[in-house]
């Protein structure tokens, strides 16, 4: 099979009435799976659906300084989620930024391959297709671009595509701009567990041995879910949790992201000039599971082709040791829930319970005479 083979996008434009097994989720994940486009419009249509919080940030600036704090707080605590407006990425940024994504994802697929990654080979960066690292072993119905963003210098510009033209300029400035929204969110969020503005942003990035700050590292990944003739039965991306602190998202106006939340999946609304931020579970960790790292996936649709973006805030790989912070245990406040481990191996660790628990799935499969496919 050939890597064009490979592509999700060559799948949907080939106008198939099915898809291929290794796409098809397990029965108990699809109750709840439909059409993207079907599953908002419904959500839109109940007035009693619950919503993701909206909080204007730029509050935070001003008078509106406390209340800003709490309603942030509210969010991270109960939710692990929220749309953030006044969050300062200007609008005219964010149309080139989804313009020069929408036109490489445009072009020609065997044009794509040029920045193909080989995770086999542990080269996770470039363009690619999700293989199956999953219990289930299902695959999921999204290709991506996947680079570091920031800091720029130590940015691989070889994987940042050439055409379109503007895709180098907008993403550096982009990912400049994300880098001061990530310091101003840290800040809030830890004024938000009665600490100092700077304690979140320092514990993320300082190595503890020598008292040296490591920046923050961003790394930014263009998901592209095409048309998918059975939305019932596939998903862009299944449910995670994501390993970093936070991640901050911006879409094409195709609905789909989906958060877990009171037990159920809770579908994001369009909510105009806002972005969607995650908490992750580097920050999870750090405020011993004050702030919850949010599940959640997302839904495809036969009529849409779906474009997200993603910057993912992370620590340093292997300089700082993410441990609950000592401010939140003092004084018999509490108890670590969480053992120390730096960020790659706490990546590390997921990726090794994932494929464990897709061993184990495939030996209870084939006691029953089942081959896993």
């Amino acid at each position: 099979m050939t890597d064009v083979e490979l592509r999700v996008e060559a799948l949907s434009l080939s106008d198939v009435s099915a898809i291929p097994p290794e796409y098809v989720r397990l029965e108990e994940e699809r109750t709840d799976l439909g059409d993207a486009l079907e599953v908002a419009r419904a959500a839109s249509d109940d007035a009693d659906a619950a919503r993701i919080p909206v909080v204007d940030i730029s509050a935070f600036d001003g008078d509106g300084r406390r209340a800003c704090v709490e309603a942030v707080r509210a969010a991270a605590e109960e939710w692990g989620v929220m749309h953030i407006a006044g969050h300062g990425l200007p609008g005219d940024v964010l149309d080139r930024l989804r313009a020069a994504g929408e036109a490489f994802f445009a072009l020609p697929i065997a044009e794509k391959e040029a920045y193909a990654n080989d995770p086999a080979a542990g080269r996770l960066q470039g363009y690619g297709s999700k293989l199956a690292a999953n219990a289930s072993g299902k695959r999921e119905w999204e290709d991506y671009l996947f680079h570091l963003v920031h800091p720029d210098h130590l940015a691989d510009h070889s994987l940042w595509p050439a055409n379109p033209p503007e895709y180098v300029p907008v993403s550096r400035d982009f990912g400049g701009r994300v880098r001061t929204l990530a310091s101003k969110l840290l800040a809030i969020l830890s004024l938000g567990l009665g600490l100092p503005e700077e304690t979140l942003e320092r514990r993320l990035r300082r190595h503890d041995q020598h008292g040296v700050d490591d920046d923050l590292l961003l790394q930014l990944k263009i998901n592209c879910y095409p048309r998918c003739p059975r939305p019932d039965l596939a998903v862009g991306v299944e449910a995670h949790t994501d390993v970093s602190a936070l991640s901050f998202i911006l879409h094409n106006g195709v609905p789909g992201l989906q958060a877990h939340h009171a037990g159920t999946w809770v579908t994001a609304r369009s909510e105009q000039g806002t972005i969607v931020v995650h908490v992750g579970d580097a920050l999870e960790i750090l405020t011993n599971g004050r702030y919850t790292s949010v599940l959640h996936r997302s839904l495809v649709s036969c009529d849409a082709v779906r474009v997200s973006w993603v910057v993912f805030c992370e620590p340093p790989p292997e300089s700082v040791l993410l441990q609950p912070l000592p401010e939140l245990l003092a004084n018999g406040a509490g108890k670590p829930l969480f053992a120390p481990r730096t960020f790659k191996q706490h990546v590390q660790r997921k990726l090794f319970k994932k494929l464990k628990d897709q061993q184990d799935n495939n030996a209870a499969a084939a006691s029953n005479g089942i081959i896993p496919k």
